[in-house]
């Protein structure tokens, strides 16, 4: 887990671009185009206004015409972060995969075909008639959800209110897509779907990047150094960025995405056999709430709904932690003999952090795609997690190379590597 709110900010948007693409957003046949979004304070910089350039329609049969997109191509890393930040801010998801390197785009396509095929057919359409069915509760039953109790104490419903038609109409279009057909996700253009995607956020209050200021320290051809604040009067931060394919991508992002890709794809090799664990269970839990929805649409009183609601919510609840217990007892249980912690004595940056991963994850060879790792940042300390590891003494010999000048002692016990902060 990445805890730099901003110097991740790739990650949380191909984290967004990722998600909505497999919940299904918008259909290639029935969407309308997305206009260019009403441009809101962009983040301040000392190099000038942020560039943009319009990207033409493709011509397919059944293409979208897509919204006015920065392009980052021939431009600054500084354009490229600052262009980044007014594109999360005025909700346009498919931006982000505009500053993909080609390489990198072809391989998020890829992603999608492969969950594509590796996803049940059967889970997936159930989903998505659940999803409508939801959609369909939100549109029709507004009053009667926003006067339960417990609804009124939700501390984000007085934000949720005002774009509560704008949520429900993009459930609902999500939910009666084409993209409710893994045949037609299969044949699915990614940036097309973030464009319909974007939709979903029309009217939104998203966060706004208006205060953070942009400069360049130091720059040549194929790398530079940025300066910025995240708020005002905040202390400066640094992020170093490098042109990759014609694209300028951060450091992190660029040394990292190997290792992220082969994560992703070995993950998804292992969906099938997840899925064969969670399916009987999960058909049960969908069809109990289906049932439990139709009761909810049936109501007509106050009294009638939250009656129906109840159990409902603790269906739901329930259901979702079962699930993810399942996934993470199929994911790692077969492995967590040989999981390693690392313990180290202060917080690393984002880009100690990547150089950390890369250097570990070199080690490894053939075996890294088969490993899981986390990283906490927090309270003062980094804590580390790698499973599977099968030759601890080499990931010692790494981490001593690695942090040379610094105490590194093993507690052989506990599989636990204490490192000094110092």
């Amino acid at each position: 887990m990445w805890r730099k709110r901003y110097q991740s900010f790739w990650v949380l948007g191909l984290g967004m671009l990722l998600g909505l693409l497999l919940t299904g957003c918008g259909s290639a046949k029935t969407q309308t185009p997305p206009g260019p979004a009403e441009s809101t304070a962009a983040p301040k910089t000392g190099a000038g206004p942020v560039e943009s350039s319009a990207i033409p329609a493709e011509s397919t049969e059944n293409s979208l015409a897509v919204a006015l997109v920065p392009t980052a191509t021939n431009g600054t890393a500084e354009s490229t972060f600052q262009q980044v930040l007014v594109a999360f801010q005025e909700g346009r998801l498919e931006a982000v995969f505009d500053f993909l390197p080609p390489s990198h785009q072809a391989e998020v396509e890829q992603l999608l075909q492969t969950f594509a095929d590796k996803m049940d057919p059967e889970l997936w359409s159930e989903l998505f008639q659940l999803l409508n069915k939801s959609a369909n509760l939100l549109k029709s039953k507004k009053e009667l959800i926003l006067s339960l109790d417990g609804v009124k104490k939700l501390p984000q419903i007085d934000a949720i209110k005002p774009f509560w038609e704008g949520i429900t109409n993009g459930l609902r279009d999500a939910a009666t897509s084409d993209i409710a057909d893994l045949k037609q996700l299969k044949r699915a253009n990614t940036r097309q779907l973030l464009a319909a995607g974007s939709r979903l956020l029309a009217g939104m209050q998203l966060p706004s990047f208006a205060d953070i200021e942009v400069t360049t320290v130091q720059a040549t051809d194929e790398q530079a150094t940025l300066s910025y604040r995240d708020a005002k009067n905040a202390a400066p931060k640094q992020v170093e960025f490098v042109r990759v394919e014609g694209k300028w991508l951060p450091q992190s992002i660029a040394t990292g995405w190997p290792v992220a890709m082969a994560d992703a794809k070995a993950r998804l090799a292992e969906l099938p056999s997840q899925l064969a664990i969670l399916k009987p269970e999960a058909l049960r839990q969908m069809s109990s709430i289906a049932g439990m929805l139709d009761q909810l649409q049936g109501a007509k009183t106050k009294d009638e709904f939250s009656a129906a609601a109840v159990p409902l919510v603790f269906t739901v609840a329930f259901g979702a932690q079962m699930a993810q217990q399942a996934m993470q007892d199929a994911a790692t249980t077969p492995r967590q003999g040989n999981a390693v912690h690392l313990i180290i004595n202060r917080e690393l940056t984002d880009g100690e952090l990547t150089r950390l991963k890369t250097a570990v994850f070199e080690s490894l060879g053939d075996s890294a795609a088969n490993t899981d790792y986390e990283f906490i940042p927090n309270d003062g300390k980094t804590r580390c997690r790698f499973v599977p590891i099968t030759d601890l003494p080499s990931l010692l010999t790494v981490l001593k190379q690695h942090f040379e000048g610094t105490s590194v002692r093993l507690d052989a016990e506990t599989k636990t590597i204490f490192v000094d902060g110092n």
